[in-house]
């Protein structure tokens, strides 16, 4: 699984029978240190994210099973919305401010 931005949709009039009703959305992934990768991925999506959202991804069986059926021809999937990431059993002060860094707000801690 991986933590990724929303940074746009996929239209696509001409596809295979198997992926009719499905929305597909552009999403970069994140580092740990909260930084953008080199690669997007095109993510199939039934739980209605929106451009500028941070989602929870998976990818493969997971991803099949998440959208609800295991013969789609996709790879990876949206699988939830993240509202806040908090990593409390951490001793790098770091990582704890790419977590709250990464929605952009604190998540009400100091």
């Amino acid at each position: 699984m991986f933590l990724g931005k929303v940074i746009g949709t996929v239209w696509s009039t001409k596809k295979t029978p198997d992926l009719e009703g499905v929305r597909f959305l552009v999403v970069h992934p994140y580092d740990l240190d909260k930084q953008p990768t080199k690669n997007v991925v095109v993510v199939a999506d039934r739980l209605g994210a929106g451009t500028g959202e941070v989602v929870m991804c998976a990818y493969g069986k997971a991803a099949r099973s998440a959208i609800g059926n295991q013969e789609m021809s996709i790879e990876a999937a949206v699988v939830g919305i993240v509202d806040r990431v908090d990593l409390a059993e951490t001793q790098s002060e770091e990582l704890r401010e790419a977590a709250r860094a990464l929605l952009g707000r604190d998540n009400g801690r100091p």
